[in-house]
């Protein structure tokens, strides 16, 4: 991929990037400076910086895929036996149940519309209108019986098992 840059001063600060990629295709974009946006943008990059970089402290969870990633990398492994007073969390964690249970609401609507389909369907496995297509397919899947094979065969189960370690968090009331 080669890219070359056009630089055009104008009073909003315009750039324009071109690329040819593997010599087949040619794009190009405009790019407009915002200095307002960049001192923002800055602001937030510094902020960050000083504030979780360098004194070493993970930002705010923000429900992401990401951040929990970051949760696991760094708390990989539970102290056994250790514990801490939860302080702070009551009003959170009777949110998280009214969630839950706004998630099984839902789920279980989500499940009568899908029956709905299915005794609309009967044995056909395709079902297509002007918005939709909806299809009820057979699928094979074949798995190990990995209990059968540790009873009969506990020598081939040890070669081949696998242990992974992972943290399993739960919510119970007290």
């Amino acid at each position: 991929m080669q890219c070359y840059h056009y630089m055009a001063v104008t009073g909003k600060r315009t750039w324009y990037i071109a690329c040819v990629i593997l010599g087949r295709e040619f794009t190009y974009r405009k790019l407009v400076w915002d200095d307002d946006l960049i001192s923002q943008l800055r602001a937030i990059e510094g902020d960050f910086w000083n504030n979780h970089i360098v004194p070493k402290v993970i930002p705010d969870p923000d429900g992401s895929k990401v951040c929990d990633e970051v949760l696991e990398k760094y708390f990989h492994v539970a102290k056994k036996a250790s514990s801490i007073e939860l302080v702070g969390f009551d009003e959170k964690l009777e949110r998280r149940e009214e969630i839950l249970a706004y998630i099984e609401e839902l789920q279980l609507e989500q499940k009568q519309i899908e029956q709905e389909i299915k005794l609309f369907m009967q044995d056909h496995e395709l079902a297509v209108n002007e918005h939709y297509r909806v299809s009820w397919s057979n699928v094979d899947t074949t798995r190990l019986d990995t209990k059968r094979i540790k009873q009969e065969k506990p020598e081939v189960y040890a070669d081949y098992a696998k242990t992974t370690s992972s943290r399993r968090f739960s919510v119970k009331a007290a």
